[in-house]
This record gives structure tokens, C-alpha cells and sequence, in this order.
């Protein structure tokens, strides 16, 4: 596992590579937010996930951190940068693989209309030294992964409403 260099919530827009997905989820912000902020339950939405672990008290909130694991093993550490509830959140990576030297992952959610929420998940990353090319290869199936999570998404916010 590296360290990366920690970023702000500017690197989402600057950052040298960035992937993106959205997708029309058929709730309101608070009800999606609510299923955001059940770290435990990402992997029941996102199918990339081993695990999602807070490992700070509160473990919600610009300051606080956790860890993910992906099905593969490969594991990160994160610190939330931003939380506007229930319109934004964005983490930092702290730890992670080494393919990358800094990464932000900022979630938006806009409000469409009723029981109609835009929510768009943005993945920004600095490969490492030597990795870019392979960073771009894989965006297309990180943004068919994103895609799918946010599907998976809509899914879980339906099932909490049932």
C-alpha cells in the first residue's frame, strides 16, 4: 500500500484523470443521503466491495475517515473533504494501491423534481509515475462500474422505502 498525497475538493475538476457516471435515481436527496451514509451497506449496492469500515468517531463528516476493501483485496484509506448534506460529499485517499498518487471521489445529488434525483458519482485520480496509460485503459470499465453502482443504488433506496 503507498500513501497519496492528500488533495482537496478542487482536484475533482483538475485532477490529470477522471471518471464519471450518472444516473436519474426515483427518490428524494434525503432518502438516497440516508443510503450514502450507511457505510457498512455500500457493498449490498456496489458490487465492487469487500468492505467499508469508519474508523474515526463521528464516521460521517468532513474530518472523518474509513477504510475500503474491494472484492479483489486491494484496500484504501479515506478522509472525507467535503459534506453538504444531502447535496455532497467527497473524499481524499490517505492509503491505497500504488497504481495512484492522489484520489478524490466526490458524489453529487440534484434534486430533479419530485420522487427524481440526478446523483453523480466522480472518481479523479493521479496515476502514479509510469501508470497513466494504464489509468485510461481501464476507464471504461471503471465508469461501467460506477454506472452499475449507481443503479445498485437506486435499488437499495427502493428497498429502504418498501
Amino acid at each position: 500500500m503507498a500513501t497519496y498525497i492528500p488533495r482537496d475538493l478542487d482536484f475533482a475538476e483538475s485532477a490529470p484523470v477522471a471518471f464519471e457516471s450518472s444516473a436519474v435515481v426515483a427518490s428524494t436527496p434525503a432518502e438516497i443521503w440516508e443510503v450514502l451514509c450507511d457505510h457498512e451497506r455500500w457493498p449490498e449496492w456496489m458490487g465492487s466491495l469487500k468492505s467499508v469500515r469508519p474508523t474515526s468517531t463521528p464516521p460521517s463528516g468532513v474530518g472523518s475517515t474509513r477504510e475500503v476493501v474491494l472484492t479483489g483485496g486491494l484496500t484504501f484509506q479515506e478522509r472525507f473533504i467535503a459534506w453538504d448534506e444531502p447535496e455532497r460529499w467527497a473524499f481524499t485517499g490517505l492509503e491505497g494501491p500504488r497504481i495512484v498518487r492522489s484520489l478524490v471521489e466526490r458524489v453529487t445529488v440534484h434534486e430533479l423534481g419530485p420522487g427524481r434525483t440526478e446523483v453523480t458519482y466522480r472518481m479523479a485520480v493521479e496515476p502514479s509515475r509510469g501508470c497513466g496509460l494504464l489509468v485510461r485503459a481501464a476507464r471504461r470499465g471503471v465508469e461501467q462500474n460506477l454506472a452499475k453502482a449507481l443503479r445498485g443504488l437506486d435499488r437499495a433506496v427502493a428497498a429502504r422505502g418498501a
